[in-house]
């Protein structure tokens, strides 16, 4: 009867060990998870900004923000410091 109540504790002390453990696993199981759903929220976001910004510094977009502030192409500017010197 010894033998058997030791072997019963034995694997009574087995069996809460190994659902210890295996509620430890699934906690983690849950964090990684969570951490899995982080990381592909801040990569959707990232993506989202990455278009922003192309949509914002892209050239044609540059050139109408440009326009809408008064800038005026080089090419089309009058000169006036260059003018100034050459009528003396």
């Amino acid at each position: 009867m010894k033998t058997v109540l030791r072997w019963a504790t034995v694997y009574l002390l087995l069996l809460t060990g190994l659902t210890v453990l295996g509620h430890y696993n699934q906690q983690l199981n849950a964090q990684l998870q969570a951490l899995y759903a982080t990381e592909a929220d801040r990569s959707r976001k990232e993506t989202q900004l990455l278009l922003e910004q192309h949509r914002l510094v892209a050239p044609l977009a540059l050139r109408e923000w440009a326009e809408a502030n008064g800038y005026i192409p080089m090419s089309l500017a009058r000169w006036e410091t260059g003018q100034q010197r050459s009528t003396p």
